[in-house]
């Protein structure tokens, strides 16, 4: 899992932010699922639930192992897992730029609920 958040972290060229570490905690305070071919981790995703929800982050499939349904499997495997524990919706945030994330997502059934907007703070206190 440590490996596969640090490859997330590096690919994940979209967003201005630095990636964060990867932490014990995420296999501890969150839902977490891997996703394998022929026994080689080919991806993993993370959800945080809340009472009402699941916030899904960290979806990530190895380049090489892209195009097989492999986040798909992961995000049903939330979905199952957070209805489980009664949660009724999936929540996520996805960068505008991140198109290929976009259509995935939109493919699955998830639309467009929230924006979340940013500036940097200097813009603030100009």
């Amino acid at each position: 899992m440590r490996t596969l958040w640090d490859e997330f972290t590096e690919d994940a060229t979209y967003t201005p932010y630095p990636g964060t570490p990867f932490s014990p905690s995420l296999l501890v305070d969150q839902i977490a699922f891997v996703a394998e071919s022929d026994g080689v981790p080919a991806g993993c995703v993370y959800a945080n639930p809340s009472d009402h929800y699941g916030f899904v982050f960290g979806l990530y499939v190895r380049c090489q192992y892209r195009g097989r349904g492999h986040a798909q499997e992961l995000m049903r495997a939330v979905a199952e897992a957070l209805q489980r524990d009664g949660k009724k919706y999936i929540v996520l945030s996805v960068h505008t730029p991140n198109a290929g994330a976009r259509s995935f997502y939109e493919k699955l059934g998830l639309v467009d609920a929230a924006r979340t907007l940013r500036a940097e703070v200097e813009t603030l206190l100009e």
